[in-house]
């Protein structure tokens, strides 16, 4: 997401950062992909594209531009080994996203 104008309200950090996360969080498919591979990640650690695809009825590609999304909004953290990417949900964001939005 990016900010065209500059604006002046108070904790705009804080605004950037949920809007950010609201924005990742915004298509059904990528609050899927995080609650898949949220269960997945607690009885393994590995989840690959390959899981993925297996898993949901989208192209590869239309699952990576998701995950791409999820990744640029620090929701999903990559390991790359050899030619392949396990991801995991990235719990710290998504605690500090529910704690802001939760802010008196």
């Amino acid at each position: 997401m990016k900010i065209k104008k500059e604006f002046n309200i108070e904790k705009s950090e804080e605004a950037i950062f949920i809007a950010k996360i609201a924005d990742a969080l915004s298509h059904p498919l990528r609050v899927a992909l995080i609650d898949y591979v949220s269960k997945k990640n607690k009885v393994r650690n590995d989840v690959c594209n390959k899981d993925l695809v297996e898993h949901f009825p989208y192209s590869q590609s239309s699952l990576s531009q998701h995950v791409k999304k999820l990744r640029e909004a620090n929701l999903f953290t990559v390991e790359y080994v050899d030619k392949f990417s396990f991801y995991s949900v990235n719990k710290q964001t998504m605690e500090t996203f529910c704690k802001e939005l939760l802010k008196k």
